[in-house]
């Protein structure tokens, strides 16, 4: 009977150190399928998260680049304003209504009458001095000042053969010669015989400035050169210009170009 009892002990024994390992074994493979479930459950999220964006990641894009908003807004805006464009506002776009716009005023040039005819110069000396001999092509021709200075107006008469300044007889013409006298130079016009061709407008001791009216050819009739020194000179008026206080004398055509 304790024969039997021991080897039954035994038996037991056996069987039971054989649970313990069976169930270590399952606790393990429990153990360790838990933990690959575990893995799996994260790997899975963090599949999730990386290719659909579970967690609001943006995630970068492949497809072609958009339009620009403000490009899209515009070419959305002319597509749809494109249609609604009313055949009368193209109309008008293509072959705009004539309105009647008034005219300018014609400024006083515009108004002003032609423009004088060139003045004939002629240089020429005589007695050792110059002289510009001018032809005036149309009546009523006014000389200006060339520039600012003192007028003096002397009147002289040829008689008997001679030039006579400040004489005084009423039956022979009276001849004008005047000067405009600055501090550095002095200019000498000649023209006709006072009344009947000449106009002097401007009196014996007044100050002039440049473009102040000097006189006027009132009537045809040639400068009293061709009375007093040649009687086939052909001009209307006689200018002579001087420096001064040396006498020299200078060129007078420069101031020749402007009248009234």
């Amino acid at each position: 009977m304790t024969a039997g009892y021991a080897a039954a002990t035994r038996c037991e024994a056996l069987e039971r150190a054989l649970d313990i390992r069976v169930k270590h074994a399952l606790l393990r493979i429990g153990a360790v399928g838990l933990a690959s479930g575990l893995t799996a459950v994260v790997l899975f999220g963090v599949g999730r998260v990386i290719l659909i964006g579970d967690l609001g990641l943006a995630l970068p894009s492949f497809s072609q680049p958009s339009t620009p908003a403000s490009a899209s807004a515009s070419a959305s805006a002319s597509a749809s304003a494109s249609p609604n464009v009313s055949p009368a506002v193209l109309s008008d776009i293509a072959t705009p209504n004539p309105t009647a716009t008034p005219s300018p005023a014609p400024s006083p040039a515009e108004t002003a009458g032609p423009s004088q005819a060139p003045l004939a110069l002629t240089a020429f000396r005589f007695g050792g001095r110059s002289y510009v001999g001018i032809v005036v092509p149309d009546l009523g021709r006014g000389f200006i000042a060339p520039f600012a200075g003192t007028v003096e107006v002397r009147t002289y008469q040829f008689i008997d053969g001679e030039v006579r300044l400040g004489s005084n007889v009423p039956s022979l013409a009276f001849y004008p010669y005047i000067s405009v006298v600055a501090a550095d130079r002095k200019i000498t016009y000649r023209p006709g015989p006072l009344g009947s061709v000449t106009d002097v407008l401007i009196r014996d001791g007044a100050q002039v400035a440049a473009g102040d009216p000097l006189f006027r050819l009132a009537a045809p009739g040639r400068s009293s050169w061709a009375t007093f020194y040649n009687s086939s000179a052909p001009f209307e008026v006689v200018i002579s210009l001087q420096a001064l206080p040396s006498g020299r004398d200078l060129d007078a055509t420069p101031y020749l170009g402007k009248g009234f």
